[in-house]
């Protein structure tokens, strides 16, 4: 009994199919959906470091020895104190070179009084040599005179000058904004000139620097170049920034070119030497009509997207660009109206018949 009603339900089930196939073959269930206007780069991550774009040693000018190493308001000079440019940051024992300035302004003095009588025996000379009473040497013998004290009033003004500038020199003030990254000495200490006393270190703005091969230096494009900047000490919280720099020469031993952006670090939080991650937008395109990556079937050399009309799929051969995760740029071969498969798909053939479920992309 029970053989002859399996039996039974097997032959209703052929009957059945022959008579889908003689109502025009089998119906496939599909799920569908339109392309989208998507902006999609072609996106490569590189590892890389936060760098100070400028590190300046403060070295003493003059020979001395150091009073103070203190801002303006008593502050100490010391590894994280942040300084303006201009600042007064140290200052040496002066009594020396104010001394030495006040020597050279009384040689200018007493130059210039040289000047002046050699002026009058000049012109007095002169005017003797032209009434005749005096003769060609004597005039020529004043002139040289006056000539020699002018020389030497010059020179005593250029000694004063640079005594007026050893004296400035006294006053260390810094050469920029930043944070003091080093202190290499103590006051107290006799200082010789050239003599290093502290480090300062920009911090902001910031570089971003990693290495890329050189197959890519022809991808970028400095203030074009998009990048999101993932700090390893603060997770889930990229930076946007544009690659600023190229740099046009390559390293020898790692085929590899130096690509920096600058990063903004107006609150302070970020310091060099932090380690951090880059995905370059090396392909970066707009607006451009993209597709379900999944969507597309790789047909020997062909590329083809099954699009859906009047509930039969029709194989529209396309033309891929730029692949960004999920998303592909499609080129060529299919419009914005398009309703395509988008699961299901790989079932199928050119003219079969659909059924959809329809969901956007």
């Amino acid at each position: 009994m029970e053989r002859k009603t399996i039996f039974a339900a097997f032959s209703g089930a052929v009957l059945s199919c022959v008579a889908l196939a003689q109502d025009g073959g089998r119906v496939f269930i599909v799920r569908t959906g339109k392309p989208s206007r998507q902006t999609v780069s072609q996106s490569i991550r590189k590892t890389g470091s936060l760098v100070s774009p400028a590190e300046v040693a403060i070295s003493a000018t003059v020979a001395g020895r150091l009073v103070k190493l203190e801002l303006a308001d008593g502050t100490r000079l010391e590894e994280g104190v942040r300084v303006k440019t201009g600042d007064k940051i140290a200052e040496i024992e002066a009594r020396d070179y104010k001394a030495q300035l006040e020597a050279a302004k009384a040689t200018v003095a007493s130059a210039e009084a040289t000047v002046k009588d050699a002026k009058r025996e000049f012109d007095r000379a002169n005017t003797l040599f032209k009434e005749g009473t005096a003769t060609e040497q004597e005039r020529d013998q004043a002139e040289a005179s006056y000539e020699r004290a002018v020389a030497a009033l010059a020179q005593a003004k250029a000694q004063a000058e640079i005594a007026d500038i050893n004296l400035d020199e006294t006053v260390i003030t810094a050469p920029m904004d930043g944070v003091v990254t080093k202190r290499s000495v103590e006051p107290g200490t006799l200082l010789a000139a050239g003599a290093q006393i502290a480090t300062i270190t920009q911090m902001n703005p910031l570089r971003f620097q990693l290495a890329l091969p050189t197959t890519l230096f022809a991808s970028l494009a400095p203030g074009k170049t998009h990048v999101s900047i993932e700090i390893d000490a603060y997770p889930g919280q990229p930076i946007d920034a544009t690659v600023s720099r190229v740099y046009p020469v390559a390293d020898d031993d790692t085929r590899t070119v130096r690509v920096e952006t600058t990063v903004d670090n107006a609150t302070g939080r970020l310091v060099p030497g932090m380690y951090a991650v880059g995905s370059l937008d090396l392909d970066r395109r707009e607006n451009v009509l993209c597709v379900p990556f999944d969507a597309v079937i790789k047909n020997d050399k062909e590329r083809i997207v099954y699009r859906v009309a009047d509930g039969v799929a029709h194989a529209a051969k396309v033309t891929l660009g730029v692949r960004s995760d999920a998303i592909v740029e499609v080129l060529d071969g299919l419009l914005d109206d398009d309703e395509i498969v988008i699961a299901g798909q790989h079932r199928l053939t050119d003219g079969a018949k659909v059924k959809a479920e329809v969901q956007n992309p």
